[in-house]
């Protein structure tokens, strides 16, 4: 019999570059499978406004060089605000950026976004995120020159830092149910510092179309990137790909 702690590492060792109050070691030490595990570096970050988001970003080369003596099989840079900001192609800038520094697999929050809707087949989304209206403009536009149609992008609060910066689960669940999704054929929950694992599949079931979150998305993306495929219970129909 082979113990989880004996599979330490041994499908796929995952770097994490993210800012200081993201949440995802939670979210993906608590539904990664067997045998893979995640190393962190975080990155000061002022707030999701553009200039604190690209603020955020220039620290990436110098944080991904602390991943260059021990391999990974991804390098994700798990910021969905902070790796489209400055527009369309920037995800690869960042990507880019990563594996000269690191010399692994880069990958964004973002791009696992794009790979989403790719997987799913469906392009017309409402989305919904944390942020102050201008990231949500450089999002809305980022997205639609990926070739994604967004039927409306809505921000609810929360665009801050510190401890009383994130919204309850609940919270989360009131205001997508508010949301017009008619035209639309996927629910998007954008930002890393949103807790939304556990929101996935209800909101599949109440909004009646598939979900993508930022942390499903990164964690999905950063396992197929890894060549581990696992079909994961409970994270909605793109863990079912």
């Amino acid at each position: 019999m082979i113990y989880r702690d004996d599979m330490y590492s041994m499908r796929a060792r995952i770097g994490v570059i993210a800012p200081i109050d993201d949440q995802v070691e939670h979210a993906f030490n608590k539904y990664a499978p067997p045998g893979v595990s995640f190393d962190s570096s975080r990155l000061w970050f002022p707030g999701p406004t553009p200039e604190g988001l690209v603020f955020l970003s220039d620290q990436l080369e110098e944080s991904a060089k602390m991943f260059r003596k021990w391999h990974h099989d991804v390098i994700l840079f798990g910021c969905t605000s902070g790796s489209c900001i400055k527009g369309f192609g920037f995800d690869k800038e960042c990507i880019e950026r990563i594996e000269r520094a690191s010399g692994c697999q880069g990958l964004t929050t973002s791009t696992a976004v794009l790979e989403a809707y790719k997987a799913l087949g469906l392009s017309k989304t409402v989305v919904m995120t944390p942020y102050p209206e201008a990231t949500n403009i450089a999002e809305k536009k980022f997205m639609e020159d990926n070739g994604l149609e967004v039927t409306s992008i809505t921000g609810v609060g929360f665009n801050r830092t510190g401890p009383l910066a994130h919204p309850s689960k609940a919270f989360l669940y009131r205001e997508a149910k508010k949301l017009k999704t008619e035209g639309a054929e996927v629910f998007f929950l954008s930002c890393m510092g949103l807790a939304t694992m556990e929101l996935v599949q209800i909101l599949e079931e109440d909004l009646g179309m598939p979900v993508i979150t930022s942390h499903q998305a990164s964690l999905w993306a950063c396992l197929r990137h890894s060549r581990v495929y696992d079909k994961l219970p409970g994270l909605g129909k793109l863990f079912t790909i």
